[in-house]
């Protein structure tokens, strides 16, 4: 057990009605394995806190995590890193800077795969889920189609993409496309007849195999399911925080054995 002294190091995850969240159990696990004088919390901010909440944090925590619905306004109270300015939103932060560690997840997790060359990637909702992911895939060569239930939220962002030299269009076909992306709360969203290509990526990870991801594996198809994104981009954050980070397998074998997934 840890035992919190003077030398321990204060971090967390700032948001809204976020008693679902998962990092607290993940990132305290981590740093007792690694050794890590440090404690991890939760901390749920009403948008009329934030203000104040937030900068009183910056001044005292070691590092934070940003989630729903801060990962852009958080942008104005800290330094962005490169690939934050063009994504426009940040979920990480330490010494002042902020990082995407989503970005980096997907792009790992996508190179992982061994997928071969993508060109026509279609990404289910136009939500925050969904701009680290069409930056990631973006870069490893892919032009993005938006398909939304809101017409007019996937035009604002496509429009918003393509000012950033990103190759994206609304749509309302997945024909030829070599990746699949829900990043919506139902996996449902996607039709069966979008369930194709080289990869399907989920970001649900209540249930870990959702609908999608079974109906893409039965199909012999590779697949990102949304447990994999969220302890990624977490070792990513340690990563940037303390220069190391425990194995993916460790965190999500610690997650089942928790019962904390299914």
């Amino acid at each position: 057990m840890l035992e919190i002294n003077y030398e321990t190091k204060i971090l967390g995850v700032v948001g809204e009605n976020i008693p679902y969240t998962l990092s607290p159990a993940i990132h305290n696990f981590s740093f007792q394995k690694l050794g890590i004088n440090a404690v991890y919390l939760a901390f749920d901010i009403k948008r009329e806190d934030f203000d104040v909440a937030f900068k009183g944090l910056l001044k005292l925590a070691y590092g934070l995590n940003v989630t729903i619905p801060y990962k852009e306004v958080a942008l104005k109270y800290v330094k962005p890193s490169r690939e934050v300015e063009r994504i426009g939103a940040l979920n990480t932060i330490f010494n002042g800077q902020g990082f995407n560690t989503d970005y980096l997840a997907i792009k790992s997790l996508v190179l992982e795969r061994e997928v071969e060359k993508i060109e026509n990637c279609t990404i289910f909702g136009a939500g925050g889920a969904s701009r680290a992911t069409i930056f990631a895939l973006s870069d490893l060569g892919c032009s993005i189609n938006i398909i939304n239930r809101s017409l007019e939220r996937a035009e604002k962002l496509a429009l918003e993409l393509k000012e950033k030299g990103i190759s994206a269009k609304v749509s309302s076909s997945c024909d030829n496309s070599d990746v699949i992306v829900n990043s919506t709360p139902n996996p449902d969203f996607v039709p069966d007849q979008c369930v194709k290509g080289k990869l399907v990526i989920d970001f649900v990870y209540k249930p870990v195999l959702t609908s999608l991801i079974k109906r893409a594996e039965a199909r012999g198809i590779k697949t990102i399911n949304g447990l994999e994104i969220l302890v990624r981009q977490a070792m990513e954050a340690e990563k940037i925080w303390f220069g190391k980070s425990l194995d993916d397998k460790e965190v999500v074998n610690y997650l089942y054995a928790r019962k904390l997934v299914w």
